[in-house]
């Protein structure tokens, strides 16, 4: 999870917005983002599955936590856009910054989560 994050986050995003017009990059980020929470979301299911049958359940919280946070990061997009297109900058303010929350949150719950299981 961590490495998804960290690739799109310093890989990916300084690039959109120095080499494509403000339309261009609205575009390709509504297209790139239900993709990224999707592939968190995806990645992240197996791993909660594997971990809800160990015998740590503080691993199996980490896990169900990254989850969710995938899950409700790609849940507000379409909120987000909505937003966005309709001019409700207090609602995009808000739902942009959960989608920036869950991202934290899945970013150190993963690095914690790494911790936890190479002991």
């Amino acid at each position: 999870m961590a490495g998804v994050i960290f690739c799109h986050l310093i890989l990916t995003t300084p690039i959109i917005f120095k080499t494509l017009d403000e339309d261009s990059a609205s575009r390709f980020l509504r297209a790139i983002f239900p993709r990224y929470y999707a592939l968190l979301f995806l990645l992240s299911l197996p791993a909660t599955l594997i971990l809800y049958f160990q015998d740590s359940q503080l691993s199996w919280w980490i896990g169900f936590n990254i989850s969710a946070h995938a899950l409700l990061g790609l849940i507000g997009i379409p909120i987000t856009n909505a937003a966005k297109d309709r001019g409700w900058e207090t609602i995009f303010s808000f739902s942009h910054g959960f989608s920036v929350y869950c991202t934290i949150v899945i970013f150190v719950l993963s690095i914690i989560q790494f911790f936890i299981n190479f002991d």
